[in-house]
């Protein structure tokens, strides 16, 4: 299980959330696995279900945009269009008790040039693709959708419903760059704290998305003076070699870990 959310907009930049968490064959979770990184300029991808699949789609995608960004700028529309042409192929090419665990993305994106609408902000994207298809689902302005299982838990879902309806996250912005995505990380944090499911962390990461690059950080908190109170993101996996390196420093057997689902 697992919980990515994304939101496009409204002020320039789009935002993601996701926990920490990987469940293994055997049933054992661990929360050692980041799950969104950026794949290009203006672009970040996150990932559900299989962690190897996951992995692969991420190193592929970085590496074409590397190749295509070095000629041109790009457009998020036409990179969301055809993202399934090689994704497919990936998630094809791995072994059926792979493909079992299935695979989610979202892309976050900002567009070079073009604003969003009558606003001097950049306009921004959120698509969604699952497969075995991974045909794009576009989400709309400001909208705040989710990839991952725990979609499914009510709660959450219902959370995030309250939090699109929610304004003063929107006032944040007001007070501080890019604060209502720093109201909203705090919000998802307080739902999970509330809220737990076993299968969910509630250490997060977040990124940020704009004309500026890909920015990645963590919900952590060290409050002054109250160290007993610190709040710190343990070492996470950036890659599936990372990950068997954490996983097998808790001797973990590789053949569990190769099924791992997040």
């Amino acid at each position: 299980m697992t919980w990515v959310i994304g939101r496009a907009g409204p002020f320039g930049y789009a935002v993601g959330l996701s926990d920490i968490r990987v469940t293994l064959h055997d049933g054992t979770k661990a929360d050692c696995l980041q799950k969104i990184y950026r794949v290009g300029s203006n672009m970040a991808l996150s990932f559900a279900g299989s962690v190897k699949i996951g992995f692969r789609i991420v190193e592929e995608l970085s590496a074409g945009l590397h190749v295509t960004e070095s000629k041109h700028s790009l457009d998020p529309l036409i990179i969301a269009k055809y993202l399934h042409i090689g994704t497919q192929d990936v998630f094809n090419s791995f072994p059926e008790e792979i493909r079992a665990g299935g695979c989610h993305l979202m892309l976050l994106s900002v567009h070079p040039l073009e604003k969003d609408g009558a606003a001097p902000w950049a306009r921004c994207y959120v698509h969604r693709f699952y497969a075995p298809n991974f045909q794009p689902i576009e989400a709309r302005s400001a909208e705040i959708v989710s990839i991952g299982s725990s979609k499914t838990v009510k709660p959450y879902a219902d959370a995030l419903i309250g939090f699109q309806k929610d304004f003063r996250l929107l006032n944040f912005e007001t007070m501080t760059q890019h604060g209502s995505s720093l109201g909203l990380m705090a919000s998802i944090t307080s739902v999970i704290n509330k809220i737990r499911v076993e299968g969910i962390s509630n250490h997060l990461h977040t990124c940020l998305v704009d004309r500026d690059g890909v920015k990645v950080g963590k919900n952590d908190m060290m409050p002054q003076d109250h160290p007993e109170d610190n709040f710190i993101m343990p070492p996470v996996a950036q890659s599936w070699e990372e990950l068997l390196k954490i996983l097998d420093s808790r001797d973990i057997a590789k053949s569990v870990i190769e099924q791992a689902r997040c």
